[in-house]
């Protein structure tokens, strides 16, 4: 029956419902993959436990470790340590003027020129960046690098085109930084602050405190700093002369670390303690790091040596000492906590990275010796990824981490008539990408979704592996298919039902509560047609019923309702009604509205952001269209309209315009015609592309259909609750042939025992036809495509016979052909 909707083409960005965490996709072997995270990988290497342990001079009873090197980038300068951003993102700086955005794969996206010599770089908590540039500028930046020069400062004997110190925020977000014998730095109130030493003394070292920083001159004197003001000053003894500091950030106060002197002082100036440790560090220490998980504990390391050393903060007790091996010393600013991770990176000298575990006392792996320079500062990203500079090189890295992959059974025994998610007792260590593959699909096949699908008796191994880029695990599953289990049948009747004072034939057939069933689509591909006879025969159907509405007057004859096969949305219509099964049986039927947001290289925001709002639609000619069509639309597109965006494996692998594209088995196309062809300039060859799917109803609230397997969506809704509930306009339905015209009709009702109806009336109302299904014991109950389109087959023999080929249906037996 040919029917005019009204067309919901929302795009928000919500995420309740995700179908892949990339996208899903089989090759000839049966392999599919849910991989959009999955990055390009420069190179990657792995060391047994007992090298690793020889590389770094730990006891040969370490795990097993590896590394992967995401990408590199060449800066245009030497580089300070970087910046981590949201999203996989960094900030790269330059001392000679360069700061450059890089995206997740390390490609530069935004570079900007300060034409200013630059300081190191810090990030506030709520993500302003501040950089210092020559003669006393500050500038600052966002995470997507908008910003720029905020101001100069001026101060009594300033010098002009001197280099100004890196940059610290303090606890309340205000940045510092020095410049000759100022202090300078940024109110919260967007106020610009100098507190000034005595003149001719310079800044050594500055540390952020809770409030304000602490500052070591190049007299011998450690001054606190408020904004404008220096609220205390000590002389220090000789042998904290060079001192590195840090913040006690519980207290306040500060800890100075000097060759073999440790010392506090309190917020207010007070001493807190003084102390000699045992040995003293090989060239000094570097500026020392709060360790991650442990409020009261800092980490240093040697400048020339390969000792890494934790004192406790509240009296500067040494709580371990270890030996990187190889690392040939640290440098100053080449620690960082990842809290979490739980560790400490150290970058040394060698262009090794060391991952510290500070509660354990040991190093947890080790990365590189790849660069030629040392890694003069480290990022972490996240997960154990980080970044770190090494010269005028960037360069990403990290573990592969190790994921341990569980499920509640050795092995399966699945019935030939029984579907199965795998996920549902399956456990990860890690919540990553993982794919499925079978090494038998002539006997067992596994979709993206999970779903275990038997095809013959026999035996047959289930993988699953993790995809996601820095981590690792597999697990095999044996599986054992037998014969089919269900004994249950199908029945059809004639009913004779007075409904509204009027008397109606009407065809049903009675489908037993737990039947296997699926959508049923002509030539199992969305876009074709054929008889309910066949596409029953082609399913081995015990039962059939028509489905959603189609184009059956011209045209390609492509659905209008929703299509949900095995966990994948195949066709989105977003109008009327569906109805849902889940893997426990249930039915649910809800007015289903479904939304596709979709991301780029790990981002689902601006710029990176796309959308689709169809799925295998046709787009017309001359109309903006943004469509997404997957291997269920066949071999081609089978047009030639706007740009078409080719996505193998989460991988963009071709970009073409006006042509009739092939859809790959491992993935799909994305095309854009008219306005929103603006879209495909997102996409580039090499793009990582990830989609994901939100499900909610009319009112806009969430449906809550991650186990529904099969659906179909067509409506209007005839009874809810076992009550009359018809209402065909607000569901978005617009013809006189649903509003109030008389004419044959399929429907689908639901038992308060969870049998299932099909139903067939050659002739009735809208309203008459829900009359007729609350008559038939409806607990629940839609109506389907009617007209010359309704049809209804049971055990061999059509019961109710179409006028025409139909595009879908529901098919149901104990011995289905998946």
């Amino acid at each position: 029956m040919f029917l005019k909707t009204k067309c919901l083409r929302k795009r928000g960005l919500a995420v309740l419902l995700t179908i892949a965490l990339g996208i899903s996709y089989i090759d000839n072997a049966g392999f599919y993959s849910i991989g959009g995270n999955e990055n390009n990988v420069v190179s990657a290497a792995e060391d047994s436990s007992a090298s690793k342990a020889e590389n770094i001079g730990l006891k040969s009873n370490l795990p097993a470790k590896a590394e992967i090197e995401y990408w590199r980038f060449t800066a245009k300068g030497t580089l300070y340590p970087p910046i981590a951003l949201p999203n996989g993102k960094v900030m790269a700086v330059t001392s000679n003027s360069w700061i450059s955005i890089l995206d997740v794969n390390g490609k530069e996206v935004k570079k900007i020129n300060a034409y200013s010599r630059l300081s190191a770089p810090a990030i506030n908590a709520k993500g302003q960046i501040f950089v210092a540039g020559t003669g006393a500028r500050l500038f600052q930046y966002d995470n997507a690098g908008n910003g720029g020069q905020m101001g100069i400062y001026y101060f009594k004997d300033k010098k002009e085109q001197l280099q100004s110190s890196g940059m610290v925020t303090d606890g309340e977000g205000n940045p510092y930084f020095a410049y000759q014998h100022a202090i300078l730095s940024l109110s919260s109130a967007g106020e610009k602050q100098a507190a000034l030493l005595p003149a001719g003394v310079t800044v050594k070292e500055l540390a952020a405190g809770k409030s304000g920083v602490y500052a070591l001159g190049g007299n011998g004197v450690l001054y606190a700093v408020r904004g404008n003001a220096v609220v205390w000053a000590a002389s220090l003894a000789q042998t904290l002369q060079g001192a590195r500091l840090i913040a006690d950030g519980a207290s306040g106060g500060v800890v100075l670390l000097a060759g073999k002197a440790v010392a506090a002082y309190e917020e207010d100036g007070k001493v807190r303690f003084t102390r000699e440790l045992a040995a003293a560090p090989a060239g000094g220490w570097t500026s020392p790091v709060h360790l991650p998980g442990d409020g009261g504990a800092v980490v240093a390391a040697e400048l020339s040596g390969n000792g890494i050393a934790a004192f406790r903060l509240a009296d500067g007790a040494e709580l371990w000492r270890i030996s990187a091996s190889g690392a040939a010393g640290f440098g100053p600013a080449s620690l960082a906590p990842d809290p979490s991770a739980g560790i400490v990176l150290a970058g040394g000298r060698s262009g090794a990275v060391y991952a510290i575990d500070g509660s354990a006392g040991s190093i947890s792996y080790t990365y590189g010796g790849h660069a030629a320079v040392p890694a003069s500062g480290v990022a972490p990203q996240g997960s154990g990824r980080f970044a770190y500079a090494s010269a005028d090189k960037l360069i990403a890295a990290g573990p592969i981490r190790p994921v341990a992959i569980t499920y509640a059974e050795a092995s399966l025994k699945l019935p030939l008539d029984t579907r199965l998610p795998l996920t549902d007792k399956l456990k990860l260590s890690d919540p990553v990408a993982v794919s499925y593959r079978s090494d038998n699909t002539a006997v067992v096949r596994i979709n993206g979704n999970s779903v275990i699908t038997p095809v013959a008796a026999g035996k047959a191994n289930l993988y699953i592996a993790v995809t996601a880029n820095g981590y690792k695990g597999e697990l095999m599953l044996p599986v054992q298919v037998t014969a089919a289990a269900s004994k249950l049948k199908v029945k059809d009747e004639a009913r004779q039902v007075t409904a509204a004072g009027k008397s109606f034939s009407v065809q049903t057939v009675i489908v037993p509560k737990g039947m296997p069933l699926t959508a049923g689509l002509a030539s199992r591909k969305v876009g074709v047609v054929q008889s309910l006879q066949a596409i029953a025969n082609a399913y081995q159907a015990d039962a059939a019923i028509n489905g959603t509405y189609f184009e059956a007057y011209g045209g390609i004859p492509e659905p209008y309702g929703t299509v949900i096969v095995d966990g994948s949305v195949e066709h989105i219509g977003n109008t009327g009604t569906a109805i849902g099964f889940t893997w426990d049986g249930t039915v649910v039927m809800d007015t289903l509205r479904v939304k596709i947001s979709g991301g780029t290289n790990g981002s689902f925001t601006s710029p990176n952001n796309w959308y689709a709002y169809f799925i295998n639609r046709t787009p017309a000619a001359g109309a903006s269209s943004a469509i997404m069509f997957t291997p269920k639309r066949g071999a081609k597109l089978g047009f030639a309209l706007g740009t078409a965006i080719t996505v193998r494996k989460g991988i963009v692998t071709k970009i073409s315009k006006k042509e009739n594209a092939s859809i790959p088995t491992d993935g799909y196309v994305l095309v854009y015609t008219g306005s929103e062809e603006k879209l495909a300039s997102r996409f580039q060859i090499g793009t990582k592309v990830d989609y994901k799917i939100e499900m909610t109803n009319l009112d806009k609230a969430p449906v809550k259909w991650s186990r529904v397997h099969t659906a179909i969506g067509a409506g209007p809704r005839l009874v809810k609750d076992g009550k009359l509930a018809i209402s065909p306009a607000l569901e978005g339905f617009s013809s006189s042939k649903i509003l109030t015209d008389a004419a044959s009709r399929s429907g689908i009702l639901v038992k308060k025992d969870g049998t299932i109806l099909l139903a067939t009336v050659p002739k009735a109302t809208i309203k008459q036809w829900g009359q007729i299904m609350v008559q038939l014991g409806a607990v629940q109950a839609m109506n389907l495509d009617g007209g010359a389109s309704s049809g209804m087959y049971a055990q061999g023999k059509l019961i109710t016979t179409p006028g025409r080929l139909i595009s879908n249906g529901l098919v149901f037996g104990t011995k289905l052909k998946w």
